[in-house]
């Protein structure tokens, strides 16, 4: 399988917040913190979900407790390859 390197970065983030009670991220945090464009994440991010390394997620929460949208994590396999692609 084929990682782009805009994927790769996408992946860290998602990886580095990855944890067994699906730790997820909303698309502006994950632009945030991998550095790519905003238009381009949303991209990326569903990219990564096709190829399984990473899942949608509904009703996520903000810092306050309030239903807030929807957002992605890592899944194991993507947490495995990105461990892989940094041996």
């Amino acid at each position: 399988m084929q990682i782009s390197e805009r994927e790769t970065k996408v992946l860290e983030v998602l990886a580095d917040h990855y944890d067994a009670e699906g730790n997820c991220l909303f698309f502006k945090t994950i632009g945030k913190l991998s550095g790519i464009e905003p238009d381009l994440v949303r991209r990326v991010t569903r990219s990564l979900a096709r190829k399984g390394l990473a899942e949608y997620v509904r009703g996520l929460f903000d810092d306050e407790g309030m239903v807030a949208g929807s957002g992605y994590c890592c899944t194991r396999l993507g947490k495995e390859t990105f461990d892989n692609l940094v041996k």
